[in-house]
């Protein structure tokens, strides 16, 4: 993980010298003075984020996304939870039923918003990610298993 972090981090330090415009020798020379190395690959995380604040401060890069990036899940417009995300912790030992309650809520056509209202409203718990009883999340997956069924719905998890 920290070396993917590091490779992306040197490459966009990358991009930024080419879009300021700085030339090779000056390149070396800023690496050498401020941070004693040759070379951007010999920089660790902290000192890569430092110069790339240097290049926002000092030369007023602007980092901008590429044109072929893909839109974050909250940039897609839609319904229900498409184009909604929400982040669980691996970790979590109730995160299948939460995946699974996520899934119910989509098949009812229900907003993450109005999901994580009810779970204030119902346990006094803001998120449902934060939800941490067992009982919690059985009253609310038995409910919306209910309600799938009422509407016709085949609530059975798919594989």
């Amino acid at each position: 993980m920290t070396y993917d972090r590091k490779k992306q981090l040197i490459q966009k330090a990358a991009i930024a010298r080419k879009q300021i415009g700085i030339d090779d020798d000056a390149y070396r020379t800023l690496l050498a003075v401020r941070y004693g190395v040759n070379s951007s690959k010999l920089l660790n995380i902290a000192q890569l984020a430092d110069l790339l604040n240097l290049y926002i401060e000092k030369y007023g890069w602007k980092p901008t996304p590429s044109k072929t990036a893909k839109p974050t899940p909250t940039q897609q417009k839609g319904k229900g939870y498409q184009g909604e995300f929400i982040k669980l912790d691996v970790r979590d030992p109730l995160g299948p039923q939460k995946r699974y309650a996520l899934a119910l809520a989509k098949m009812l056509g229900w907003k993450l918003s109005g999901l994580d209202t009810r779970c204030k409203t119902q346990f006094g718990v803001e998120r449902l990610q934060w939800i941490k009883k067992q009982g919690h999340m059985q009253v609310l997956i038995n409910d919306m298993v209910t309600r799938c069924q009422k509407r016709g719905i085949d609530p059975t998890p798919q594989s």
